[in-house]
Parts: structure tokens; sequence; C-alpha cells
């Protein structure tokens, strides 16, 4: 019989560790523990075809066309976890619940000598111990918030004060997302709620009960609803305004956003066309012409003049420290100096 283990009992255990999701892959993409690996017990396809055989009573059929099914992938699965026993002294196999496919897994794996173990509650136990501890870290941590009008630099600035070991929430990334109209430019699909959560809890048990640096968000990052405690904490934080002229802010725009503009052109005009409950449909044409011409200056000017910056609304209050930023590098390094002390 396999030993099971709570999530945050593994917490506690100083050796190398990887835990290693069992469930299909898009189950896998849409939320998992953060750094865990995918090893599908089902596919996607054969997912559903054992989940519609259950729902229809054929309990024996569909064990058999799961057994089927993983029986085919067992030797490069058993390769591959050999290997891992090489570089982690322990592995946590975890489905959604703590059901059949981790404890079949890790019953085969046993049988052969593998030691391991499996998460008792799978990963449903896991957000249980997030959403339980989610808000404490929250009230736990204290934040120097970036604000600024897009394309001043404030997320290179973030990363920039990550490389050089600050404590840092970057919120967009954790949605993949940047927040704007055009955020997803450029980016995957955005990331779940629950994707968001973890990653944002991985990040707040480092920053807990010390200073981190944010950037100023408001209440949602695309489809991401930051909770209501974080947006709280942020609009009570120690605020930075960063400021830059309009050169600066197009070509931090065009680097961040435009990557990859031929395949991503399709998906920046169908965006800008979103805007037409907000500007004329003579700017749109000129916005559609912009872009038609590969015109990028102009329309990132247009579009920061008189949608952006329109809508941007700073906080009221004052701001610790004022920055006009034209390299984001220096910035950081300044902004690093000046807050030397919260960090000591």
């Amino acid at each position: 019989m396999f030993e099971t283990i709570h999530y945050e009992d593994t917490l506690n255990i100083n050796k190398a560790k990887l835990y290693i999701d069992c469930r299909s892959p898009s189950e896998f993409n849409h939320s998992s523990i953060p750094h865990a690996i995918n090893i599908p017990v089902l596919l996607d396809d054969e997912r559903e075809i054992v989940g519609t055989l259950y729902k229809n009573g054929k309990l024996e059929q569909a064990k058999i066309v799961g057994v089927t099914a993983i029986s085919k992938r067992l030797p490069d699965i058993f390769t591959k976890i050999i290997e891992l026993k090489t570089n982690y002294d322990e592995l946590y196999f975890f489905c959604s619940r703590g059901g059949y496919r981790s404890s079949a897994l890790v019953n085969m794996l046993l049988g052969v000598g593998v030691k391991c173990h499996k998460i008792s509650g799978g990963y449903k136990s896991y957000r249980k111990y997030v959403n339980e501890h989610l808000e404490n870290l929250i009230s736990n941590v204290k934040l120097i918030t970036l604000y600024g009008y897009t394309g001043t630099g404030k997320t290179s600035i973030l990363n920039e004060l990550q490389n050089m070991g600050y404590n840092v929430l970057n919120l967009e990334k954790y949605a993949n997302h940047r927040g704007s109209l055009l955020g997803s430019i450029g980016k995957s699909e955005p990331f779940s709620q629950k994707k968001f959560e973890s990653l944002l809890f991985e990040d707040l048990k480092k920053s807990e009960n010390s200073y981190a640096f944010a950037e100023g968000e408001s209440k949602r990052i695309g489809n991401i609803i930051l909770p209501a405690s974080l947006y709280t904490k942020l609009r009570a934080s120690t605020k930075i305004l960063i400021n830059s002229d309009m050169d600066f802010r197009i070509n931090e725009i065009k680097t961040q956003y435009l990557v990859d503009f031929e395949n991503d052109k399709e998906l920046i005009e169908k965006t800008v066309k979103k805007l037409e409950k907000y500007i004329s449909e003579s700017r749109i044409n000129m916005y559609m012409d912009f872009l038609k011409n590969n015109n990028f200056n102009d329309l990132i000017q247009d579009l920061c003049e008189n949608y952006y910056d329109r809508n941007y609304k700073l906080p009221k209050e004052n701001f610790t420290k004022i920055y006009n930023n034209n390299n984001s590098i220096e910035i950081a390094k300044q902004i690093a100096k000046d807050f030397e002390e919260y960090f000591a």
C-alpha cells in the first residue's frame, strides 16, 4: 500500500522534491501546483471517452479503456521517472482529488521499486490550502507600488529589480496579460484565475513580513480579478510615479507588444476595433491605415494620447518618489538605492 502525504507537509521536507501532475494536459495547462510537471495518465481525448463511459454507468468498460490507454505509454513514463529520480529525492504525484489516476501510477511505480508518494486529496487539497492561506500572506506583505502611464517602463523596472534580488509581485506576469486593451498582444493564452492565484501565492510566500515591489493595477487584469484585499493593499502602499517622454514610451510599447508583428497583426487589428465604442469611426479608420502601412509610431502615440492616458487614473495621493525614466536599468538601481532602508 502506498503512502499518502498532505500538500502542506511536503513544504517542510528539505529535500530535492518534484510535484508530478497526473491529470490530462488541458487540466494541467489550466492550473496546477507551480513548478509541477505533467505526466498524464490519460490524454485529453482518452479522459473524455473514459468520463463518458463512467457517466453512462459503464464502469468496467471505462476501466478497460483507461488501462489500455496508459499501458501504451508505460515504458516511456517509467523511463522518464527513473531519470527524474536521479535529480530528486522525493516525487509527489497528484491528480484532481487524489483518486484513480495518481493511485494507479504510484501503485505501479512502488511495484517496481520506485519510492514515491501520493498527495492526499490531490489538486483540490492544494487549492484548499491556497484559499486558506492567501489572505494571510497578503496581509503580511508590505508593498512599494509603481504607477505611471502605459509604456513608461514599469514592467522593465520590476524585472530589473527582481534580477537584483528584490521581492517582486509581477501581477501581469501571473495573469499572462498586461492589463490594458492590447494587453494580450504577443502573449499566449491568458492564465486562469486559479493559475494566477497560485503564482501570486508562491511569490507572496517569499515576501512574507517584508517589502515587495509591485505595479499599480486596476481591479481586473484582463479576465483576472484581483483579490479585494490585494487591491486595497496596492492603493494603500508606498507609491512611486514613473514618467517617460513619448519617444521612450513608443519604443517600450513596440518592444513589449510588437515583438512578432506579422503573426500578431490580425489580432492587433481585431483588438483595435474593440475601441469603436470609445473613440470615433474616423480615428479607428486612421488606426487601420497606420497598421496597413506598418506605421507603428503614429499608432502608438495616438493611442497613448487619446485613449490610454485619458483613461489611466493616477492615485490622488502624493507619491513618495517620482522618476523620469529613459533607462529602466538605471532607474531600477536608483529605486533600490532610494528604498534601501525598507529592506534593511
